[in-house]
């Protein structure tokens, strides 16, 4: 296979080193799921099918089976997309999961896979624990990476309208290469999710990650229309600046939509689709 750079490979480095853009890459993976990156990508206060990838004790609470895709493709770029999938099952010792995360092309790539376990104690405790593979390949024969890490996560339901919720990905800073003593960053995220009225909820969270000195604030909405239709907006205090998404549910299968602004580079559209039996 012939990989000496191309025009569309030049274009990538020049973006990398003059706009300094955070790319999700090196062991680390977006928020997954279309409701999620419709609301500025606030994920950890949630529940539902996709937190079985951003903070898994979101998922304690389901009780059936399912199984969804995800696509994202940053700044619609095909060598900067995001491609998930994951499965859950609901058991009488709490719900299990497998997750798969593939980012990159054949130059460079990152692939993830979890193994999920959640389990609901009650209102105030819901907890989820996930253990990671993780490969990053570099072509041109520069060689792949192994690594194995784990994420964590809780939520409580303080009040039958506020949830709260934390989570960590990588505390342990596993590293990526020998050179410049390179890790994998870890990722702090706590945050609230508040149902104004049945159908509206809104959330805000922090994120702090080890490779970025500023804490990022994202805040998101979603209005729902008889459990039918969704309607959501969002925001974020860097780079990606406001978010919107759509997404509709018909008997066990659900589909959303939804793109982010980022501040310089232009649009990233998502989509993701569950089905849940």
């Amino acid at each position: 296979m012939n990989h000496k750079p191309t025009h569309i490979h030049f274009i990538l480095t020049v973006l990398l080193l003059l706009h300094g853009i955070h790319l999700f890459a090196g062991g680390e993976f977006p928020v997954i799921g279309s409701r999620q990156a419709g609301m500025g990508r606030t994920s950890v206060a949630l529940t539902g099918f996709w937190n079985i990838q951003n903070n898994q004790a979101g998922i304690a609470l389901i009780d059936k089976f399912g199984v969804g895709i995800y696509y994202e493709s940053q700044f619609s770029l095909n060598q900067l997309s995001t491609k998930s999938a994951a499965f859950l099952a609901p058991t009488k010792f709490g719900v299990i999961g497998l997750t798969f995360n593939y980012f990159g092309y054949s130059l460079y790539n990152d692939m993830k896979i979890g193994l999920v376990y959640a389990r609901s104690f009650g209102q105030y405790l819901r907890v989820g624990l996930q253990l990671d593979y993780i490969q990053t390949t570099l072509g041109d024969g520069y060689g792949t990476q192994n690594n194995v890490t784990f994420e964590i996560g809780l939520q409580s339901d303080i009040t039958e309208q506020l949830t709260l919720g934390a989570w960590v990905y990588n505390p342990i800073q596993v590293s990526i290469a020998d050179y410049d003593d390179e890790k994998i960053p870890a990722i702090f995220r706590f945050g609230i999710a508040w149902t104004i009225t049945k159908g509206f909820i809104a959330t805000i969270e922090a994120e702090k990650n080890t490779n970025i000195q500023a804490v990022l604030i994202k805040g998101g909405l979603e209005y729902g229309i008889k459990e039918k239709f969704f309607f959501r907006g969002g925001f974020s205090t860097q780079e990606e600046i406001f978010s919107m998404g759509f997404g509709f549910r018909v008997k066990v299968v659900r589909f959303d939509i939804s793109a982010i602004m980022h501040e310089s580079l232009g649009f990233s559209p998502q989509a993701s689709l569950i089905f849940q039996f």
